[in-house]
């Protein structure tokens, strides 16, 4: 960065400030990440160009960066904003890795929002794509974002074929941790909580050598989930949630923190605990301003319906 400053290369400066940004991201230093992928986004030209530059364009990837992040600090309205203007930029560009990088990353974005229609939309793009091209950089990627489309409607076991080969073709590159998630994710939605702890605790593993990662919080809630489900105790599970909100209160990724704060309040609640499930989650429910009608949010409402009405049938 410095030597682009002093050469007063613009274009090495957007590359610059983008590849910062991708570090601080995947060590889960995501407010720092966006504030370098907005200040390259603020220099970059569309008449720019990289003609050394090995990887998808770095113009377009100060863009789609930021709506994941966006999703994760908490802003599901901003992040769907951002993805939109990020798919447009790719397809103008016309550039096939850019694209099926641009895609894979949208299909992440819905999978995040629990809508598998627009996922495996966004995913079957890229996995055609990366198939016709020969990509092999989100090839794994795309499989395991299709193959958890797959397992949300009925296709279990050709999604977590799908999954699988994706996690193995992807090998140990830094996002393993993410493909590992939706593999636990999808493990536990089919049934299979012994499978889905496998999985999370190597995407944990992952995380601890990398020092930090992006879903680093929804990692430790899907083990308490795991847990719960059958693969071991509740108070390992409590432990285990309440750790996944610790690293999400940490790196201010309000979605994680909601998610994380649902599984431990449902477990408050069967415990026969719902003041303090109700105290747990209200606060961070009324954080948010936007995104009401995405699934997390919805399912936050209705839980915390459901925890206070009973006090209001007693007061009445």
């Amino acid at each position: 960065m410095r030597v682009a400053e002093r050469l007063g290369d613009a274009a090495r400066l957007v590359g610059a400030r983008m590849a910062l940004g991708v570090t601080l991201y995947n060590r889960g230093k995501l407010e720092p990440a966006l504030a370098q992928f907005r200040r390259g986004f603020e220099l970059f030209d569309p008449n720019m160009l990289f003609p050394d530059w090995p990887g998808s364009h770095p113009g377009v990837q100060c863009q789609f960066w930021p709506m994941l992040i966006s999703w994760m600090l908490g802003y599901p309205d901003r992040s769907l904003e951002k993805l939109r203007a990020a798919v447009r930029s790719a397809q103008t560009l016309g550039h096939p890795l850019t694209l099926a990088n641009t895609l894979s990353f949208a299909a992440l974005v819905h999978i995040f929002r629990h809508e598998r229609s627009a996922a495996a939309d966004y995913a079957e793009r890229a996995l055609q794509i990366c198939e016709e091209r020969r990509i092999q950089n989100f090839h794994g990627l795309a499989l395991c974002e299709n193959g958890w489309a797959l397992c949300v409607t009925g296709e279990s076991e050709k999604g977590l074929a799908q999954i699988g080969q994706g996690v193995d073709s992807y090998g140990l590159e830094v996002a393993q941790h993410i493909l590992l998630a939706l593999q636990a994710d999808a493990q536990l939605a089919i049934g299979k909580p012994e499978a889905a702890l496998a999985s999370v605790t190597a995407g944990l593993k992952a995380v601890e050598k990398a020092g930090g990662a992006p879903l680093e919080a929804e990692l430790y809630r899907l083990r308490g989930e795991a847990l719960l489900a059958g693969a071991g105790t509740v108070s390992e599970a409590e432990t285990a949630i309440e750790k996944g909100i610790d690293v999400a209160r940490r790196q201010n990724t309000k979605s994680w923190e909601l998610r994380g704060a649902m599984s431990l309040t449902r477990l408050h609640r069967q415990q026969g605990r719902p003041q303090e499930a109700a105290a747990l989650l209200a606060p961070i429910y009324a954080w948010f301003t936007e995104g009401f009608d995405t699934a997390d949010l919805q399912a936050a409402r209705t839980l915390l319906d459901d925890l206070t009405e009973p006090s209001i049938a007693a007061e009445g």
